[in-house]
Parts: C-alpha cells; structure tokens; sequence
C-alpha cells in the first residue's frame, strides 16, 4: 500500500479500532478479532500495487481495474466539436480502487457535480455524485469522469489542474466500488473493448487512435473481443 492510498484508508482503519473499543465497554470480548478483520479489510480494498507500464502513444489505456460495462457515444460539455467516444468500467469491491491517467498529458481543467449514490453497476450511475478531469495530450483531450458508488460515496483526487501526467501515471482513488469513464472525441480514436471485458488500470489499451492504424480495428479484431467477453 503506498502512503497516499494509507492516508485516504486511515478513517476506515480508525473505525474499525472503535468497533473493538466499543465490545470491549460492553463487555464483548472479541480479543481482538474485529479490529484485525477490519484491518485486513481495509489493506486488501486500498491496496495499491506497483505496476510497470510502458506505453504506446498511440492507444488510450484503461483508468481503472475492472468490467467494461458500456461502450457508446454521448455529448460531452469538454469534447467538441462532435461527440464523445466514452468507455465505462464498473471497479468492483475487490478490484483495486486507484485510477489511472489513461494517456500521456496535462490536467487543464476538474469539476466536482452533484448527484445520488446509486450501485455503480447500474446504467444511471453516470448521473452519481462525480469528479470530472480533462487531460490534454498529444493527440488531444481525454476526459476521466470518477463517479462514486453507493458505500463509501468518497472520491480522492491525487492530480490538479497543470500537473504533466504520464501514461498509467495515479489519478486517485475511489472509495468501495465506482464507476470510471474515459471520454474523447469520437472521430479521434475506435474502442478496442467490448462490454464484459476485464481490464487494468494503465496497462490494457481501451482504444486506438485511428491516424495510428487507418480504418481503426477490423471486424474480425472486434468479433474475436466480443466472443473472448462472452466466455
């Protein structure tokens, strides 16, 4: 676990030493298992592990571990002219939780909107209380849009406006389940996920700009993702 991940997880580690303290005033012996149960728990959902990742410009990564559970086109206030290609992954429990920039850039702008907390999993979970990023790279913006899940309702931005981000560099984290978008214009890039696929944060490519490979994936690249999610 790094020390932003430790810091963020401190209030969940604190709970769970209150929870012992409290059975032990009432008399509940539980000689210590509520507060190593707790512990083990926190370690394991803000666990950050360190990854190697060496990244091809030319194709949009992943922001975070987990399902593909949309991949569509919508307007975008920050994308335009046009529509957006947006790619939606739904981070689990026991999916790490940290989020990562999916391309080389700058942060050029962040927002914070309000909305519910539903289950991340669900299709109107785009409309959940959220934090929004627009990444300027070299082949033009990206927007990550962090949405917080029904649990812990929490998103913890580690990235501000100017920072130089690298590919597969920390964004943040998002406490006990979410949902990460990744947007960007839709006449720049074609998916190369397909809903129901697993991916990893800075390391499983989401898209491909299309100046890098004319007329972008092929049917068949496409049908072969299709089946391999199915399975």
């Amino acid at each position: 676990m790094s020390r932003r991940a430790l810091r963020e997880a401190r209030r969940y580690l604190l709970g769970g030493l209150l929870l012992e303290l409290a059975l032990g005033l009432l008399g509940l012996r539980s000689r210590g298992l509520a507060l190593v149960a707790s512990t083990a728990a926190t370690l394991f959902l803000f666990r950050d592990p360190a990854r190697e990742i060496d990244p091809d410009e030319a194709e949009v990564y992943a922001a975070a571990d987990g399902t593909i559970v949309r991949v569509d086109r919508v307007d975008d206030p920050w994308i335009h002219p046009g529509a957006a290609l947006r790619v939606s992954t739904f981070l689990s429990l026991h999916n790490v939780h940290v989020t990562r920039s999916p391309v080389r850039g700058a942060v050029t702008a962040t927002e914070d909107l309000t909305g519910p907390f539903r289950p991340a999993f669900l299709p109107r979970a785009e409309e959940n209380a959220r934090r929004r990023l627009a990444i300027d790279g070299p082949r033009g913006r990206v927007v990550v849009v962090q949405a917080a899940g029904l649990v812990a309702r929490r998103i913890s931005l580690w990235a501000a406006v100017a920072d130089e981000l690298a590919a597969g560099q920390r964004l943040g984290l998002i406490h006990l389940g979410s949902r990460t978008d990744v947007l960007l214009p839709e006449d720049a890039a074609d998916a190369c996920v397909v809903p129901g696929e697993r991916v990893r944060a800075g390391q499983t490519p989401i898209a491909r700009y299309r100046d890098a490979v004319p007329g972008g994936p092929s049917d068949e690249a496409v049908h072969d993702r299709e089946t391999e999610a199915a399975r």
